[in-house]
Order: structure tokens, then C-alpha cells, then sequence
């Protein structure tokens, strides 16, 4: 099974302030999750026979730039988002990255620059794994760059104090996935903690 990892002390802060509060953690079949990650469905909101059992699940994909919300499977709701700056997966922090995988919402709060504030569990056993096996791998500058701090923390999905970016689709976060601020404000009385949330990956390094 998939589960959450309790991540002890403060996580510096990609998008969100704060420290990061985690609740009971939540899980979801191996099965599940690598049939919905090998294969991209031709759409992303369509219905998913392999969340039927979830109440809510959050799917962001990174190629569409959408986020779609599902009950039992069904979509409900869908959104446009803006990504991190660059492409890719994130590996440390500062990188401008958004991470892919399979996550949760741990926080709800308000937010005094992006509206509301969403966090998710990033970085995750894998994440740290993926940071730890690159720590040792070579060369190590160009996979992490000089200096760096380690995966970082505190991603989350949130609003915007660029508007103008996201309605031309301009990626400008440093990791974090941006709806519309009418979007999120939306979004946010939907979800709940606790909500899985999972990223597809845009296939690149």
C-alpha cells in the first residue's frame, strides 16, 4: 500500500509560509497508482473504474495543465492550472519545479498573496529516496546544482497574485500548482484534508 510519511520540524517554504501540519495519513493501492500513472488517459476527466472507492481524489496532470477533482470516480470538477517555472520533476529545493506523484492535502489555510493555500505531503518517501539516490549519483551538480538545501517542502496548490499568467497559461511558481483565485476559492470548499492528490508527470527528468 501507498501511504503518507510524517515529516518531523519545518519545511522551508516553496510557494506556502509556515510550518506543515500532517493529518492521518491515507492510502491507495499499488495497483491503482501504477495503472493510473503508465498509461495517460486520452482525457483527464473522464471516468476512472479504478478510483470507484475513493470519495475524492485530485488528479493534476502536467502535460493538459489541468486539475480535475473526482468522486467515486466520476470527474466533477475541472481546472486550469500554471506549473513551476520549469519543466520536469522536482528534485531539491529552489529548483522551480513541480513535483509528480502521489501526494495529499495535509493543510487548508488562507493565504495573504495566493487566496488559498492547499498544502501537500511533497516531499514523500520517494521524493526523499529520489533526492538521497541523486545525492550520490554523478554528477551531482547537474542533477541538484550547487549549494542546494535539500527536496525542499511546503508545495501546495493554490491562487494567484499573477492572474494574467495563469489565464495565458505562463508557468511562474516555484513548484506549486496555481489555479485562478475564483477557481481556487472553489476548490477549497470542494476538498477536505486528508484529499489524495496525485501529479502526472510531464515524462521529463
Amino acid at each position: 500500500m501507498l501511504g503518507a510519511v510524517v515529516i518531523a520540524g519545518p519545511l522551508l517554504s516553496a510557494c506556502g509560509l509556515g510550518p506543515m501540519v500532517l493529518p492521518q495519513p491515507f492510502s491507495l493501492s499499488r495497483a491503482h497508482f501504477d495503472g493510473v500513472s503508465a498509461g495517460r488517459d486520452a482525457s483527464v476527466d473522464e471516468f476512472l473504474p479504478w478510483a470507484e472507492d475513493q470519495d475524492e481524489i485530485i488528479i493534476v496532470d502536467k502535460v493538459s495543465r489541468k486539475l480535475v477533482l473526482y468522486r467515486h470516480g466520476e470527474p466533477k470538477r475541472t481546472y486550469a492550472v500554471v506549473l513551476g517555472r520549469n519543466p520536469g520533476r522536482k528534485r531539491f529545493e529552489g529548483d522551480r519545479r513541480t513535483p509528480s506523484g502521489l501526494y495529499h492535502i495535509t493543510s487548508k489555510n488562507a493565504h495573504s498573496r495566493y487566496g488559498r493555500f492547499m498544502a501537500i505531503n511533497y516531499p514523500n518517501d520517494a521524493d526523499i529516496g529520489e533526492y538521497q539516490t541523486a545525492l550520490t549519483g554523478r554528477p551531482n551538480a547537474s542533477i541538484l546544482g550547487h549549494g542546494s538545501r535539500g527536496p525542499g517542502g511546503l508545495i501546495g496548490i493554490h491562487g494567484s497574485d499573477k492572474e494574467d499568467f495563469n489565464r495565458l497559461g505562463i508557468n511562474w511558481t516555484f513548484g506549486c500548482v496555481s489555479l485562478t483565485n475564483r477557481d481556487v476559492e472553489e476548490l477549497y470548499r470542494e476538498v477536505g484534508e486528508g484529499t489524495p492528490v496525485l501529479i502526472r508527470d510531464d515524462q521529463q527528468p
